[in-house]
């Protein structure tokens, strides 16, 4: 495994040393291709091939405009990285402009969310343009541009108020079969030209323009800008559209008619081949006003509107997401989309101009995979059903209890924090944008399933500019597949595959490479074989060729933050932008009756150097279990989601005061709480986990087995020859694998020096592993780094070549309990360490970990008599829960 790369990653937590491990096992241990067949033989074929890839795009409706006027330049740019940007986000190759209509000086008593009503570039008839209008939308524009979007697209919902039927830029029922005023589609067109005509003067040309929006719609009431055109109305408006666009010299399409869903696309009788009886009947409609359907027939079965079209018909994938007996929307559905468009000219196109989840699952905000991979499952449908050619989804940033972004905000207005979630939607789009360019040919994937109910679907694409295949897999189960694909017909070469995967751990992060396997018998020639594990729920991106796509050092500014790792090279994963500060677990030492219990602090935002004691200043968590106290509380946030677990060792020296009994008589047992939210803890429980030899069960920590999906609890314990504990001993650390913190596999060793080493802890960055240990010896000749943490880089947790970069982090004497965490602000990284004979915690910072180099930092607030703890992100929803339940 080469390394896991950067990108955002919201649901796994660097502070909690979460490690994901593709293959946690040495490599004598088990064989790395071979241990079982395949789950499914793939063939990708370069010689057959389908339709060229356009762009996949998102929209700036309706968050931009205020993101852009009143967010800071920084967060903005964050936000812009993150959509456009193939190194720092998800590549998108188009973006969809909306030209509004004017709703904010009309509407403000029929539109009440004040984002959903736009201005306009010409506000009456007379009125001269502003181009000043719509200034955060424009700045969103621009840094598309900038960040190399290929296609820019306009889009209009409504006509500007001062041409519609009632004034407003929503229909009511008495305008008629549109509210555009009769006659006014040369007004209307010339509109529209005058402002392509501006952005192209900007250096902003517009290659597709999209006049009507959602045309089946009544809209009658809407809140939110909007108009119906019956076939007529629709016509007469492309047709005019067309004729200033070629009299002007632009060379923008028309994109139309952008569809509400397929179904209204369809010739009648491919619609009763889909229902069984009748026609298509939503919508506009049963107005009585004219036909709102049959859009492929009327406008590819006409020769003049074809070519004012393209050859294209645009739609939405809006309630096309499931397959139930009798009503196959995923793929039947599209099947006959595609005949019906082929029938009237095999070389139209298919476009879906905008997606989000509707429906009874459209309601509630989730970050997390399960509608990431509906979403994965849409486009793969449409892309190898559909044969799209485009694929955009709908609103970028959302703000609100929907699915229906890609990024997040809880921002509403000025004054707000300007905070941004990332979706695991984002990054599974990502696995289709980020690689698969415009001009990418999609080719023949053969060798699964393409019922709507399989688990493992797959598509594959070739660029030939840059020379590279593509190939996206979408494992919706609940098991990883062990893929075998043979690649031929391609004219290139590949040593290996790269992957870059999303999961509820990862996002869009570079994975394991897959070597070629030579070893593969009646391979022909000109065919190579690869073998790919792809984790349950999840979708993996395969990448031979073309260019390397890492992500770029930090800038300074950067938000930073949570991180996965693989046992083999890890990459460091910068944080989502949305993470408001740090929860830091702890305890206070033996010397108070309650000081060996579990204590919450809350940092001032993401200042990790100053921070506010929770519960006013008691414990949060308390164990009457085994020894009735715990110290070196761990907390990790669960990589499987929606889940935290707190594990402490088992030690009360209060009241007995005896460390040599604790060291040979100790408990064997770790203590675990669990909790879904950081607020609301079960009741703590005994987890036994050290052999009978063991002499106590010290300073447990957790990395996660992603082939296995099972944690690797490691701890420290002094091992004697027996189990009476008789003899020398000293401290070693041990690990053992769990699904569930109470079930656990026999203690194997993981760390064993000659001498005793406790407080062991470790993070992934820049295709390393940085481990932080105390040297628990007494200071002297043989030992000049006792009482000492030291720094050990490797290139896999289990690697057996270690490099030494620091025998003394920060010079420092007489410290322990190391906990590591990266700044969500900075390049930079803090070392907590305890002091035990002195001040007490005490942070480190560097900006280089490779240096070994550690200064303690200035200005600092810790609570009061922190002990050995853990230091955690959290959301701003998190932090919010965690204020309003503990601050006092």
């Amino acid at each position: 495994m080469k390394r896991l790369a950067a990108m955002a990653v919201t649901g796994v937590v660097l502070a909690c040393v979460v490690v994901i491990l593709f293959s946690n096992r040495k490599e004598e241990e088990i064989p790395v291709q071979h241990q079982k067949p395949p789950d499914a033989a793939v063939t990708i074929d370069g010689n057959v091939r389908y339709q060229t890839i356009d762009n996949f795009g998102a929209s700036d409706a309706w968050s931009m405009d205020p993101l852009g006027k009143e967010w800071t330049e920084e967060n903005k740019n964050k936000v812009a990285d993150l959509l456009f940007s193939r190194t720092e986000g998800i590549g998108l190759s188009a973006w969809r402009f909306n030209i509004g209509a004017g709703s904010v000086e009309t509407d403000q008593a029929i539109i009440p969310d004040p984002w959903r009503r736009t201005e306009a570039f010409k506000i009456t008839e007379e009125a001269p343009y502003d181009w000043s209008r719509q200034a955060g939308q424009q700045w969103f524009l621009r840094a598309a541009k900038e960040r190399g979007v290929e296609s820019l697209i306009a889009f209009v919902n409504s006509p500007p108020v001062w041409m519609t039927r009632n004034g407003h830029a929503q229909p009511d029922p008495e305008v008629g079969s549109s509210n555009l005023k009769e006659g006014s589609e040369a007004a209307f067109a010339s509109f529209l030209i005058e402002v392509l005509e501006h952005f192209k003067q900007e250096g902003l040309e517009y290659d597709y323009i999209s006049p009507v929006n959602e045309p089946t719609w009544d809209w009658n009431h809407a809140q939110q800008e909007a108009s119906r055109y019956n076939n007529d109305d629709l016509k007469r408006v492309i047709l005019e559209l067309h004729a200033q666009l070629r009299a002007s010299g632009l060379e923008a399409q028309i994109s139309a008619p952008d569809g509400v869903e397929i179904t209204s696309l369809l010739d009648d009788e491919h619609y009763r081949e889909f229902t069984g009886s009748g026609v298509y009947s939503s919508g506009a409609n049963s107005l009585g006003l004219g036909k709102y359907r049959e859009y492929i027939k009327d406008l590819l079965g006409d020769p003049v509107l074809k070519e004012a079209v393209g050859n294209k018909i645009a739609s939405h994938s809006y309630w096309s997401d499931y397959s139930h007996s009798g009503d196959d929307r995923l793929v039947k559905l599209r099947r006959l989309l595609e005949r019906n468009l082929k029938q009237y000219d095999p070389q139209a196109k298919y476009w879906v101009t905008e997606y989000c989840i509707m429906g009874d699952y459209g309601p509630g905000r989730d970050l997390g995979m399960e509608p990431a991979l509906q979403v994965a499952r849409t486009i793969h449908f449409d892309l190898t059903e559909a044969d799209a050619a485009a694929w955009q989804w709908w609103t970028a940033v959302s703000k609100v209890d929907y699915k229906d972004g890609l990024l997040y905000t809880d921002y509403t207005q000025p004054g707000d924090e300007q905070n941004i979630l990332t979706s695991k939607i984002l990054w599974s789009l990502g696995n289709y944008s980020k690689f698969i360019r415009p001009g990418a040919v999609r080719i023949a994937l053969s060798g699964l399933s393409q019922e709507a109910g399989s688990e493992l679907l797959g598509s594959a694409y070739v660029h030939e500019e840059e020379q590279s295949m593509t190939a996206v897999l979408v494992n919706d189960s609940l098991e990883e597949k062990r893929v075998q694909l043979t690649l031929s017909g391609l004219g290139l070469k590949a040593s290996d595959l790269r992957s870059y995967v999303t999961n509820a751990q990862l996002d869009l992060a570079r994975g394991e490479d897959v070597a070629a396997d030579v070893a593969v018998d009646g391979t022909a020639d000109g065919e190579q074989v690869f073998q790919a594990l792809i984790p349950a729920k999840s979708v993996v991106t395969l990448v031979a060729g073309g260019p390397e796509l890492e992500e770029e050092a930090s800038q300074p500014g950067e938000v930073a933050g949570t991180q996965a790792t693989g046992t083999q090279a890890a990459q460091d994963i910068p944080a989502a932008v949305d993470y408001a500060g740090y929860l830091f677990t702890y305890f206070t030492g033996e010397g108070i009756g309650d000081g060996e219990q579990v204590y919450f602090a809350l940092s001032e935002g993401n200042d990790p150097l100053h921070w506010k004691e929770l519960n006013s200043g008691k414990p949060v968590l308390r164990s009457s279990l085994g020894n009735k106290g715990v110290r070196d509380p761990f907390i990790i946030r669960s990589p499987e989601g929606g889940q935290f677990y707190l594990i402490a060792t088992d030690l009360k020296i209060n009241g007995n005061w005896d460390w040599g009994a604790a060291q040979t008589q100790g408990s064997r047992s770790i203590i675990v709480w669990e909790s879904d939210n950081l607020v609301d803890w079960s009741e703590p429980w005994e987890a036994k986990v050290s052999p009978e030899e063991a002499g106590n069960t010290w300073a447990p920590e957790v990395i996660y087995d992603q082939e296995s999906r099972e944690y690797i609890v490691f701890w420290a314990s002094r091992m004697y020859a027996d189990s009476a504990h008789t003899g020398d001993a000293y401290q070693t650390i041990l690990y053992s694998k769990t699904r569930d913190f109470r079930a656990f596999t026999e203690p194997q060793v993981y760390m064993d020096y000659g001498y005793s080493i406790i407080d062991t802890t470790m993070a992934a960055y820049n295709g390393k592993i940085y481990r932080f240990t105390k040297d628990e010896r007494e200071q002297g000749t043989e030992s000049p780094f006792g009482k000492m943490v030291f720094q050990e880089s490797l290139d896999s947790v289990f690697a057996p070549e270690v490099k030494l970069l620091s025998g003394s982090v920060g010079g420092l004497k007489g410290i322990e309990g190391p906990t590591l965490f990266k700044s969500n602000t900075e390049k930079k990284w803090y070392l907590f360490v305890d002091e035990f004979g002195g001040r007490g915690y005490i942070p480190l910072e560097t900006e280089d970990l490779d240096s070994g180099k550690w200064t303690v930092s200035t200005d600092y607030e810790l609570p009061s008599s922190p002990r050995h703890g853990t230091v955690i992100p959290v959301t701003r929803r998190e932090y919010d829960a965690l204020n309003a339940k503990f601050r006092q």
